[in-house]
């Protein structure tokens, strides 16, 4: 699983723009699918998806299964203003069957308010994963957010923020989060890349996370 908009950054579209952006599922993804296929696993990847049929633009995560089949992508809701301008908001509410689980996904600010993860929990969800992009500015969240949803739903809640800088936002404190029935189970941040392991035994809870 990675951040929000991992391929391109945050503010990629003040150095890039979005012309480059091509109909899902582009190269990028075609190869991803082969990663997980020849490493066996699955990716949740922040992407920014153009739609074929519409031509329209999403902050997105696609969803590839341990046999490299794309199951699809969730795409964010709660769209911001200004460096999200580029991107249409999301309809759907995909739950993803993963090793046999049912996984949600919502982004970053999509957690701010509980009706998404609710209906989640209506469909039955077992795990929800928060990809984000959600620097430490006071006032903006995420602050008690992501324990606020698992409260809420029942359901753990796993978000994975940005580490490092861009030269707009300093991600280097920015906490990642494993959130359980309300509680922190884990917080953790870099101020480089890192990759995050976490051992969970769904009985027991997330017993062990482990870096590198």
């Amino acid at each position: 699983m990675t951040p929000e908009l991992a391929e391109t950054g945050y503010f990629f579209v003040k150095r890039i723009g979005t012309d480059w952006i091509a109909p899902f599922p582009d190269t990028w993804v075609s190869t991803l699918s082969a990663i997980a296929r020849d490493n066996h696993i699955v990716l949740f990847v922040g992407i920014a998806e153009r739609e074929f049929s519409s031509n329209k633009l999403y902050n997105s995560v696609v969803v590839i299964d341990r046999e490299g089949k794309i199951l699809g992508t969730y795409r964010k809701q709660r769209v911001l203003g200004g460096a999200e301008g580029w991107s249409s908001p999301g309809q759907e509410e995909n739950l993803f069957q993963v090793d046999g689980l049912p996984v949600g996904v919502l982004i970053c600010a999509d957690t701010y308010v509980p009706t998404l993860a609710a209906h989640y929990r209506q469909k039955g969800a077992s795990l929800l994963l928060v990809p984000s992009n959600w620097a430490p500015i006071k006032g903006m969240g995420p602050e008690g957010i992501w324990e606020s949803r698992s409260s809420e739903t029942g359901i753990p809640v796993v978000a994975i923020n940005r580490t490092g800088t861009e030269p707009e936002l300093d991600f280097s404190r920015s906490e990642s989060v494993i959130a359980v029935a309300g509680k922190r189970v884990h917080a953790f941040h870099s101020a480089s890349d890192h990759i995050y392991y976490l051992d969970w035994d769904r009985k027991e809870t997330f017993k062990r996370v482990t870096y590198r």
